[in-house]
């Protein structure tokens, strides 16, 4: 049976050059620097501060901070340096300096505890750490347990006592002098770009624990020139950063594609429907990329109502699959729109397959696209040979986007990426005889949060390190804000009974030592958990009980009112930092009741300010707060926090997508 081969032209793509030198020479021909006038430069904005560094500005920010890092800090070829921030201008600026000294970049989820921290950048050997104020307690912590020294630690924006920032780094490179600033970097002596890493982005991969993908520098320039071929004659010359720049998407699609077509980035930094509502109708972006969580709050959130999006022509997605169900209702309530998406993982630097212009169509909007240039699909059997037109199989693909493997991680790396070069995705899919290629179902374990993805084998490992725990299984299931969370199959341990009591403790257990997107939804007491002959759980087996209703004792979140809110603050006279204690009244109004009383727990995020909320109504003097189906009820609380850190733990949850920026 025949390998599956792109329908459009092949790319031609450099392999003598690195990102920098592709994006930001002044003898190349991809630059846009090179290719548009100065007064048509675009760069990037900050949607809240409105700062805006154009592309020349870029190069010049990035040149001086790499002549600190070389002429102060001693940063060498190949050292690693890790992004820990929410998303601001200041970090591509950074990514790009460092990868103009020949480093190499690795990111990391803002929202990692110390732990997680302390793995990735042990992981990604990192020698240095740059994260912004509202990360610097975890940041500091991890980078002690790693090995990092606080002189390495630099602040994207803000100031903290202690810490470099990145504008003082600017300023050191720039006083050394337009003649005297650090050589760039050229690809090694019979090395082409394909064989130098220049990100390291953390993947679960198709199982197992989190590893770093190393994603070389042609990978990210291929990936780039397949996605541009594809701009239809409107391509929009704006683009949202709204997807955390971490993420393989942030990296391409909101950092380095922009350079190369020119396209405006307004950085969003931190999410909530507010913010990124009032963003697009102030710069008029036309086109938005957005994760399936996010397209299920545009359909379903009535903030949405308050806000003119006639000016949105098209929805782009991926990331994780988007149900029929949400596809229509974005078609009813955006009519006009154009609907397009991409398939791929951390592994392809983005896209394997991506919807052609002519078919932006909704009735296209349920399949993952056709093959992007250069790129060649297999879809294998179970019994490994290949499947044809209509029929399914794993999808194997290989082209210039397929990434080095993982670092220091030979099996995994052996596992995924087989010698002739394919990639083994774990997904299960069909090509149809126009060539678009639709996902039939998930042969990886991976469960997908918000775009995010998480090793069942994560969760599973720290289940057994339980007291009370025999035995654990994770998969995910569906999710109407998150696209899809964990579930815990349980054994308990003799003598330990199931119930409420026992399911809240392991529900708390896991909120306690991992990140909130890993947050188990609910636990299920079984007696056993299926296993193959060889010891592989058997999930498929636990998602066929489920649809046959055959059920064990199951513990569940608290319901869920979800809620809007925001945040007044009225900062101390002695407090001009984000990191300072201010007095603030977070003021929030139920939409929706789930059930018929909802239990109210509100607390701040930082472990050392953990004292719950006061109500101040004198109808609610104590939490939690119980009530019936009362949506439309404002109440107000009265607490101290640090700025913009509220989120909820059970009860109505004050995650970041609801509370608008301080």
């Amino acid at each position: 049976m025949p390998v599956f081969k792109s329908k459009h032209p092949d790319i031609a793509f450099p392999e003598d050059c690195t990102i920098w030198e592709w994006l930001f020479d002044e003898k190349s021909s991809y630059s846009p620097l090179n290719k548009f006038p100065q007064t048509d430069w675009a760069g990037y904005t900050d949607a809240a501060t409105k700062e805006h560094l154009s592309w020349k500005g870029v190069k010049d920010a990035a040149t001086h901070i790499s002549t600190a890092l070389r002429s102060k800090y001693g940063f060498q070829a190949n050292d690693t340096i890790s992004l820990f921030s929410r998303n601001t201008i200041w970090y591509p600026v950074t990514l790009f300096a460092a990868v103009r000294l020949g480093g190499i970049v690795s990111g990391a989820s803002p929202a990692y505890n110390v732990e997680e921290m302390a793995y990735a950048l042990k992981t990604a050997n990192s020698k240095y750490l740059a994260t912004h104020p509202t990360s610097i307690k975890v940041a500091k912590q991890a980078a002690r347990i790693a090995g990092i020294p606080k002189s390495h630690i630099f602040l994207l924006e803000g100031e903290l006592e202690g810490y470099t920032t990145v504008q003082q780094l600017v300023q050191m490179g720039k006083s050394q002098g337009e003649h005297d600033q650090a050589p760039v970097s050229r690809l090694p002596p019979g090395k082409k770009n394909g064989e130098v890493c220049a990100f390291l982005s953390f993947s679960s991969g198709t199982t197992g624990l989190p590893k770093a993908v190393m994603i070389s520098h042609q990978n990210a320039i291929a990936q780039a020139l397949q996605i541009e071929m594809l701009k239809p004659d409107d391509y929009p010359r704006k683009a949202l950063g709204v997807l955390p720049l971490f993420h393989i998407t942030g990296i391409v699609h909101c950092m380095i594609l922009p350079v190369f077509i020119n396209a405006e980035v307004i950085m969003l930094p931190a999410f909530s429907m507010v913010s990124m509502l009032s963003a697009v109708v102030e710069y008029q972006i036309p086109e938005l990329l957005l994760v399936p969580p996010i397209l299920i709050r545009l359909v379903r959130d009535p903030t949405v109502a308050k806000y003119d999006l006639s000016c949105v022509k098209r929805f782009s997605s991926g990331a994780a699959p988007l149900s029929a169900e949400i596809i229509q209702q974005l078609r009813e309530k955006f009519p006009g729109t154009g609907f397009k998406q991409g398939y791929g993982m951390t592994e392809s630097c983005s896209c394997i397959t991506a919807h052609p212009p002519d078919k932006y169509s909704y009735d296209y909007a349920h399949m993952g696209g056709t093959i992007v240039a250069s790129t060649e699909v297999k879809l294998m059997r179970g019994d490994k040979t290949e499947a044809g037109i209509g029929e399914p199989g794993e999808i194997w693909a290989r082209g210039p986007q397929i990434v080095m493997g993982y670092l220091s991680n030979d099996k995994a790396t052996k596992e995924t990426f087989d010698a002739d070069g394919f990639l083994h995705t774990g997904d299960e899919g069909m090509i149809d005889d126009e060539g678009f290629i639709t996902i039939t179902d998930r042969i990886k374990e991976m469960i997908k949060v918000n775009g995010i993805g998480i090793a069942p084998a994560e969760l599973e490992d720290l289940l057994l390190g339980h007291v009370k725990v025999e035995d654990s299984a994770v998969l995910g299931i569906p999710d109407d804000w998150s696209g899809e969370r964990p579930k815990a199959y349980v054994v308990l341990k003799k003598g330990v009974a199931p119930g409420e009591s026992i399911g809240r403790e392991l529900i708390q257990y896991v909120e306690e030592n991992k990140v909130k997107h890993k947050w188990i939804k609910e636990i299920e007491f079984i007696d056993e958990i299926p296993k193959s002959a060889s010891g592989k759980i058997l999930r498929r087996v636990l998602r066929d009980k489920a649809k046959q209703g055959i059920q064990g004792t199951v513990v569940k979140l608290l319901p869920v009112a979800h809620a809007l809110g925001r945040v007044h603050d009225h900062p101390h006279e002695d407090s001009p930092t984000q990191q300072e204690l201010i007095t603030a009244y977070f003021a929030f109004t139920v939409l929706s009741c789930p059930s018929p009383a909802v239990a109210i727990r509100v607390r701040v995020s930082q472990p050392a300010f953990e004292q719950e909320w006061i109500p101040v109504e004198e109808a609610f003097p104590s939490l939690p707060i119980t009530f019936g189906a009362a949506s439309g009820r404002t109440l107000v609380f009265i607490g101290r926090m640090t700025r913009g850190n509220v989120q909820g733990r059970t009860g109505v949850q004050f995650l970041p997508d609801y509370v608008s920026d301080c």
